[in-house]
């Protein structure tokens, strides 16, 4: 059983908002929701000292949409879209300078980016091997992006 705060307290010690964009809001709206749906049952468990607390527990129903998500999601492809690309795919339409000053500022912001999850790794030693991995994947995503960009800026000024 976990108490709505307890899935709160987890949201934020495994680190998740570094990856995803969950607000609390949202994760409340998604217990109820989730309960009404018969994947959660709740019961109501006394304070001590605060007011009571709803307590909910994941149902026979939700272990299996739960594993029939993780199939989805594993088994779909995954698509890597980049806002900035609408900068890229636009270049040419802007005069050289600015569009090298726009590369630049995109390489700043890639560079930007993959510093904070450096920091963030080095920060949080004791993150949970599945944090880790992402902070990897997200490093090694931001050096290819990089790489690219160089590429990319090399080819665009030699035309």
């Amino acid at each position: 059983m976990e108490i709505a705060s307890d899935v709160i307290k987890r949201k934020t010690e495994g680190f998740i908002p570094l990856w995803t964009k969950i607000s609390i809001p949202s994760i409340y709206r998604k217990v109820l929701q989730m309960n009404e749906q018969g994947y959660l049952d709740s019961s109501i468990v006394k304070g001590d000292k605060f007011a009571d607390k709803a307590v909910y527990s994941i149902t026979d129903k939700g272990r299996a949409y739960f594993g029939k998500l993780m199939e989805i999601y594993a088994g779909q492809k995954v698509p890597l879209l980049f806002d900035f690309n609408v900068v890229i795919t636009n270049l040419k339409k802007m005069d050289r300078e600015k569009a090298l000053d726009l590369i630049k500022k995109l390489r700043d912001n890639l560079t930007a980016s993959a510093k904070s999850i450096d920091e963030y790794a080095a920060s949080y030693p004791d993150i949970p091997l599945e944090g880790k991995a992402i902070f990897e994947q997200q490093r090694l995503l931001y050096q290819s992006l990089l790489e690219w960009l160089d590429k990319f800026e090399s080819q665009f000024r030699g035309r």
